[in-house]
């Protein structure tokens, strides 16, 4: 699953190494390997968003620098209230892990317009570790 820009904000990036042979797709978060950025997976420690991606060939990729915007994105449960402000992680196919709470990567947004209650789609987050 791909995250988007939540509300029309605007985000910093910078340009970051990319192995050829890796695939980031539009609009997925990314981590680091070895000085490398790379898909995210479950057990990322710190992410980044990658709003256009980077294909099979490219060396170059622009990931996201700090953390002064939100993101919706599809969680694995049905959101709840509670789970406002809440730490979590994300799963390998990058969905909101809403009950994993080991490396905390994003928080679900406070706000009135979080999430809509037992849906899965357009829950808002922050990411809680960037990258940079």
């Amino acid at each position: 699953m791909t995250f988007k820009l939540a509300d029309g904000e605007q985000v910093r990036t910078v340009r970051c190494a990319v192995a050829s042979e890796t695939v980031i797709p539009a609009g997925a978060l990314a981590g680091m390997t070895a000085g490398l950025a790379v898909d995210a997976v479950d057990t990322t420690a710190a992410v980044a968003w990658c709003p256009k991606g980077s294909a099979d060939g490219e060396t170059v990729c622009e990931l996201t620098v700090g953390n002064d915007f939100t993101l919706s994105g599809t969680t694995d449960e049905d959101f709840a209230v509670s789970q406002k402000g809440t730490a979590v992680d994300i799963t390998a196919a990058q969905l909101i892990d809403v009950g994993e709470t080991t490396y905390k990567v994003v928080k679900i947004d406070i706000s009135e317009n979080a999430g809509t209650v037992d849906s899965k789609l357009d829950v808002v987050v922050r990411i809680a570790l960037p990258l940079f």
